[in-house]
């Protein structure tokens, strides 16, 4: 005989197979559960930093008020993490990837990618410039110093297809400026440590980062700011970040070089604009019920516009995030792999590969 459900059975099945407390009088779903964010680069990086100050204001705007621990996985230019959350972690709203540095290694098909940032749900991202800066004793004050050093210029990054890596190589190559390419660091933590020894030279570092930390290396006389990398512009162009006072680097290239940067270098570099648009998500494992998408999509937004959390951004990094949360997010997430196609992304992949 064939069982029939009552309207409310029904509502209580879903309710069961969706995981989530939709409702009724049940208790919310993240009540004593903990949430984590799992950071896909070392602790005291501009990636940590920004997770953790996300961590401190996020459980209150979710029901059931569920603490949130922030795991460091890094590795691999941050695959490893990104890997992990995309194969390893389960759907169920638990595990939260905040990430930095993803799309090029996926759009370059760079070695030990698994991760498809097209079938992760996004949750927000955030856009933000990167700062170049060069030890002093390279005796480079001026963009027309550094076309002759008093030093050979030693690049530092992470990984080859990495868009911190690309874009530091495609500026130099613009330039003109000879180099020694050094990679395989796990974080910007250790980058710095790695420019105080006088092992590179050269490396650059996201607002967040440079705020927190590469500035005081300029207090401190180690090195000396160059440049920001800029974003990409709403007509494709490389534009400067409003939240720092460096000019951009089509900017520092006029005052090197006397001119504009031009052919397939220059429109190479601007895929790495389009990254740093996106320069940080948030995102969750592939299959995550949209219930619990949803509630965290409010989180996110409920964060950024806390009063608080915009407080202690200003006191942390000295400035406000640029934020783009949920369908925003996706529109945005689609217009960066958009910018790197055509011949200028066989350029970058080609240089990811030497």
């Amino acid at each position: 005989m064939n069982k029939r459900f009552s309207p409310v059975s029904l509502a209580l099945v879903f309710v069961l197979q969706a995981g989530v407390s939709i409702g009724y009088a049940q208790e919310p779903y993240y009540k004593g559960k903990t949430i984590r964010f799992l950071v896909n680069f070392s602790a005291g990086g501009p990636t940590d930093v920004f997770g953790r100050l996300i961590a401190r204001y996020f459980p209150k705007h979710v029901a059931g008020n569920p603490p949130v621990v922030v795991q460091n996985m890094a590795g691999a230019g941050g695959i490893i993490g990104a890997n992990y959350v995309y194969e390893i972690a389960k759907p169920d709203g638990l595990t939260i990837g905040v990430f930095s540095g993803m799309y090029l290694p996926q759009i370059l098909g760079g070695a030990g990618v698994r991760y498809d940032l097209n079938k992760m749900p996004i949750i927000a991202g955030a856009a933000e410039t990167s700062i170049v800066y060069v030890r002093t004793d390279t005796e480079v004050k001026s963009p027309a110093d550094l076309l002759k050093p008093a030093k050979p210029i030693i690049v530092g990054g992470f990984t080859r297809e990495n868009n911190k890596d690309l874009a530091l190589r495609l500026a130099f190559d613009l330039l003109g400026v000879p180099y020694r390419y050094v990679t395989g660091y796990a974080g910007v933590a250790e980058l710095r440590v790695a420019v105080q020894r006088g092992e590179i030279n050269v490396t650059s570092e996201s607002l967040t980062g440079y705020n927190t930390g590469g500035a005081l290396m300029v207090r401190e006389g180690t090195v000396v700011p160059l440049y920001q990398e800029g974003l990409l512009g709403p007509e494709g162009g490389t534009v400067r970040d409003s939240r720092s006072e460096l000019p951009s680097f089509p900017e520092f290239f006029r005052k090197a070089k006397g001119s504009d940067p031009s052919g397939p270098l220059a429109d190479a570099y601007k895929i790495s604009g389009g990254s740093r648009t996106m320069l940080r998500f948030i995102t969750v494992p592939p299959k995550t019920p949209g219930e619990l998408l949803q509630v965290i999509r409010k989180a996110a937004a409920d964060t950024f516009a806390d009063p608080e959390f915009k407080a202690e951004a200003e006191r942390m990094l000295q400035f406000q995030p640029l934020t783009f949360v949920g369908e925003e997010a996706e529109r945005v997430n689609a217009a960066v792999f958009r910018a790197a196609t055509g011949p200028t992304r066989e350029i970058v992949k080609k240089m990811a590969q030497q």
